[in-house]
C-alpha cells in the first residue's frame, strides 16, 4: 500500500488505520486496499472495488475468497439483481490482534495438542474435523485422542459450528427476516400499521435469536454416538469463537480489580468463581444492539442487557456456591485463617492442664466406652496433598466480596448461592481504570477535580474550588488540561436572551460514555502507530534483515561487528514496541466490554 492510501486510512478513523495496517502486515497489499476501500465506502461489489482501487477484477476476486475464509469480509447476494456485495467483518482482524494470546491461553489451560488445533483453525479460518483427522489415520489411538480434544474444546465453547450466517452481515440477515415476518403479518382494519410493524419486529427478534443460538446448542447435526461414546460428527465444520476468549479477558480484568481492592487470596477465590460460570456468562456482543435503529434509547439498551443477565440468573446458569468453586481452587494454597474475624468477647479462662481438649466418653454399640475429643471440627475437605480447604473460609471470602468494599463483586440471590453482576462491574471497572489513568498522566489535582465534577454532575469553577479544596488558579489550570484531553466538557449558560458574552458563565460536566469511546479510539490509533513503527524500521534495514535470514545460525562468521550490534538494537527495539502494544491492547480490551 502506497503512502497516500496509508495516510488516507490513518486520517479517516482509528479503526481504519489499525485494520489497514493489520491487513498489510498479515495479508498483503491487495487485501489492505480492499479493506481500506470497504471501510471508506461500505458495501461494494467486486467490480466497484476494482474500479476504486485500480486493481484487476480477477485479483480482487481471488483476494476476496481468502478474506471471506479468514472472517475478514461478509458477502451477500441481493435477490433483485443477483449481484454479490461485500462488506467488512471485524472478527478476523481482531483474531490477528489476539491470536498469540489465544494460543498461549489454550496451551496453558489444555495443552500443546489443543493449542495446535486452535492454531490451525486460526490460520485457515475454519476446519472440517474429518480433514484435520486424516493426518492421524496411521495411529488409531491418537486419532481417538484428537477427536476427544475437539469434543472438549467444542463443549467448552472455544469452537462453534460454522453456519451460513457467519458469512453474512447481520444487517442483511435482519432485513431479510423482518421483511418475511412483515409479509406474514396481514394488514387489518382494526390494527394500526404501527402495531403491525411492532408485531413483525417482535417475531423477527425471536427468529434472529433462534438462528444465532443454533450453532452453539447441541443437536442431531452436531453430535453422534460411536460404541456408546459421544463424538462430534466427522463432516462438521468448526471455527473459533472469539466471544469465548473475550469472556476470558473479562474474567482476568475482574480478578485484577479484586486483587487490587481486597487481596490476593480473595482474588483466587473470585477467579475460581468466574471460571466456574465463564462459559455460560453473558455474551460479549449483543446482535440486536448492532442493528441500527432497532434499540436506540440508552435506557432501553441497559434494560435489554440486564434482561439477558437476569434470564441467565433465573435459569441458574451463572449461579454458584462455595462447594461448586471448591474443586477449582489451587491445591498448593492453604486458605486456613486467611480471613480474620475479630471478636470482642472476653477470652475464656485457660484449662488447668494447658490447652489440651476435653475428653468425652461415648458408649458404643458393643458396650465398650471410647474417649473422643470435643475440640471443634470444621467442615472442610482435604485435598490429595493434605491441604485443607475450609468451606466456612470460602464463605467468608464470598461475604468479603459481597460486603468487604463499597463495590459488591457478587450478589447473594439466596442463602449460600451467589451470582456476579457483570454489567454493573464492567461499568465500575471502566471508571476505576479511567480515573487511574487520569491520576497517573495528569496528576493528583486533576484526579480530585474529576471526582468533584463527577459527584456534582454540573458545576462552575467556584463550586469546584470549594469541593476539591484547591485554589482558583490551580483549578483553572487543571481544568484547561482536562478539557484539552476531552475528559471534561464545557456547558455555556447565557444569562440574557441575546446571549451576550459578558453575561454568560460556564459550567463543567463529565460524560463517561463519550470519554470511554474517545479513549478507546486513542488506544486503537496507538496500536496502529506501533505496528507501523515496527514495519518502518524493518523496511529501513531491509537489506540487513534479508542478509541475516540467509546466514541465520552462522551470523557471527558472516556479519560484521557493527551489523551484529545493529541487529541486536533492532531486536530490542521491536521487543520494546511489542511490549507497549501488549499493554495498550490489554487496556483496549477493557473498554471494548459492553456494559
Amino acid at each position: 500500500m502506497d503512502e497516500v492510501q496509508m495516510e488516507t486510512a490513518r486520517i479517516q478513523s482509528p479503526k481504519s488505520y489499525l485494520y489497514t495496517t493489520l491487513a498489510t502486515t498479515h495479508l498483503g497489499e491487495i487485501a489492505s486496499c480492499i479493506i481500506s476501500i470497504l471501510i471508506s465506502n461500505g458495501r461494494l461489489t467486486a467490480r466497484e472495488i476494482s474500479n476504486r482501487t485500480k486493481i484487476p477484477t480477477k485479483n480482487i476476486k481471488s483476494a476476496l475468497v481468502s478474506l471471506i475464509q479468514l472472517n475478514c469480509i461478509y458477502y451477500w447476494q441481493e435477490e433483485k439483481d443477483r449481484k454479490f456485495y461485500y462488506s467488512l467483518k471485524e472478527t478476523g482482524l481482531l483474531l490477528f490482534v489476539y491470536s498469540g494470546d489465544i494460543i498461549n491461553h489454550i496451551k496453558r489451560q489444555y495443552g500443546e495438542d489443543e493449542a495446535e488445533i486452535i492454531q490451525n483453525i486460526l490460520i485457515h479460518g475454519h476446519v472440517k474435523i474429518e480433514d484435520y483427522l486424516t493426518q492421524f489415520n496411521h495411529d488409531k489411538s491418537m486419532k481417538i485422542d484428537q477427536e476427544n480434544k475437539f469434543l472438549k474444546l467444542f463443549n467448552d465453547n472455544w469452537l462453534i459450528k460454522l453456519q451460513d450466517y457467519h458469512f453474512h452481515s447481520l444487517d442483511d440477515i435482519w432485513h431479510k427476516i423482518f421483511e418475511e415476518c412483515l409479509k406474514d403479518t396481514p394488514r387489518s382494519s382494526v390494527t394500526s400499521e404501527i402495531k403491525r410493524v411492532a408485531e413483525a419486529q417482535a417475531k423477527a427478534k425471536v427468529k434472529l435469536n433462534t438462528l444465532l443460538e443454533s450453532g452453539t446448542t447441541g443437536g442431531g447435526d452436531i453430535f453422534t454416538e460411536v460404541n456408546g461414546m459421544k463424538k462430534l460428527k466427522p463432516d462438521l465444520v468448526v471455527t473459533f469463537n472469539l466471544s469465548r476468549f473475550q469472556k476470558h479477558l473479562r474474567t482476568n480484568a475482574f480478578v485484577n480489580m479484586v486483587r487490587s481492592k481486597i487481596g490476593v487470596l480473595t482474588a483466587i477465590v473470585y477467579d475460581a468463581a468466574l471460571r466456574y460460570i465463564e462459559n455460560k456468562s453473558p455474551p460479549m456482543d449483543y446482535p440486536l444492539l448492532d442493528i441500527p435503529g432497532l434499540i436506540n434509547d440508552p435506557k432501553d439498551v441497559k434494560e435489554y442487557i440486564l434482561s439477558i443477565e437476569n434470564k441467565l440468573v433465573n435459569e441458574k446458569k451463572i449461579t454458584f456456591s462455595a462447594r461448586d468453586i471448591q474443586r477449582l481452587l489451587p491445591k498448593d494454597i492453604d486458605f486456613k485463617n486467611s480471613v480474620i474475624t475479630p471478636t470482642f468477647a472476653k477470652p475464656k479462662r485457660p484449662l488447668e492442664n494447658g490447652s489440651s481438649p476435653t475428653l468425652k466418653k461415648i458408649k458404643l454399640e458393643d458396650g465398650i466406652a471410647s474417649s473422643t475429643s470435643t475440640s471443634t471440627s470444621t467442615s472442610s475437605s482435604t485435598s490429595s496433598n493434605g491441604t485443607s480447604i475450609d468451606l466456612n473460609t470460602l464463605e467468608q471470602h464470598l461475604k468479603l466480596l459481597l460486603n468487604g468494599t463499597n463495590t459488591a463483586f457478587v450478589n447473594e440471590i439466596s442463602p449460600g448461592n451467589y451470582t456476579i453482576p457483570f454489567s454493573h462491574l464492567t461499568n465500575i471497572l471502566k471508571q476505576n481504570n479511567f480515573e487511574a489513568l487520569v491520576k497517573a498522566t495528569l496528576g493528583d489535582y486533576a484526579f480530585r477535580i474529576l471526582r468533584c465534577v463527577k459527584s456534582m454532575k454540573l458545576c462552575d469553577e467556584k463550586s469546584i474550588c470549594n469541593g476539591a479544596l484547591l485554589k482558583e488558579k490551580t483549578v483553572r489550570s487543571e481544568l484547561y488540561h482536562l478539557i484539552k484531553a476531552n475528559i471534561i466538557e464545557i456547558q455555556e449558560v447565557p444569562r440574557s436572551a441575546d446571549r451576550a458574552a459578558s453575561k454568560t458563565f460556564y459550567l463543567f460536566r463529565h460524560k463517561s460514555n463519550s470519554n470511554f469511546n474517545y479513549l478507546k479510539n486513542c488506544l486503537i490509533y496507538d496500536m496502529a502507530e506501533i505496528l507501523n513503527r515496527i514495519q518502518d524500521f524493518k523496511l529501513e534495514h531491509k537489506i540487513l534483515l534479508e542478509k541475516y535470514k540467509l546466514v541465520e545460525g552462522q551470523e557471527d562468521q558472516y556479519l560484521l561487528d557493527r551489523e551484529l550490534k545493529l541487529l541486536n538494537d533492532l531486536q530490542l527495539r521491536e521487543i520494546k514496541n511489542l511490549v507497549k502494544f501488549q499493554r495498550i491492547k490489554s487496556l483496549y480490551s477493557l473498554y471494548s466490554l459492553v456494559d
